[in-house]
């Protein structure tokens, strides 16, 4: 002999107040992406201006300068590149509240694929390394930056 219990019962439907919850996520707006991307060149390009334009200048202006000349090539070049990557990595972190752990893989993860591409191109490691945790600190700087205009939304 089977044991049937509730097993052909339907479930009542859902009351007018009843709600479907979604998971919580984190969300930047568009500003806060543009604002964000505009301090990752601006990061980047202070960081090539200190590592690879240092003593290029004659003044203070010329390393300003610099720095501008640079982040419209890093805004130009990240169009194409870092901000592709960082709106999948931000999307695919939308559940992640914790947004540290945000900042954290803002770092990592185009560390690690720049690291990867701009190696197997010159057939080296260690500058490949460095030009890679460059675009990778100022990607997680960018993140950092949008730290207060993402959200929390259920």
């Amino acid at each position: 002999m089977t044991d049937k219990a509730d097993d052909d019962v339907a479930l009542p439907p859902l009351a007018a107040t009843d709600t479907v919850h979604p998971e919580p996520r984190v969300l930047p707006g568009p500003l806060a992406a543009a604002l964000g991307y505009l301090v990752a060149c601006l990061v980047l390009a202070s960081i090539a201006t200190v590592v690879v334009g240092w003593g290029t200048a004659r003044d203070f202006w010329g390393y300003v300068w610099t720095v501008v000349v640079a982040a419209f090539y890093a805004a130009g070049l990240g169009l194409f590149t870092a901000l592709p990557v960082a709106v999948i990595l931000g999307w695919s972190l939308r559940r992640v509240l914790n947004q540290g752990i945000h900042i954290l893989a803002f770092f990592v993860v185009p560390t690690l694929a720049a690291w990867l591409i701009i190696g197997l191109i010159v057939h080296s490691v260690a500058v490949p390394l460095l030009m890679a945790s460059a675009i990778g600190v100022s990607m997680a700087a960018g993140r950092a930056v949008i730290w207060r205009f993402a959200r929390a939304y259920p």
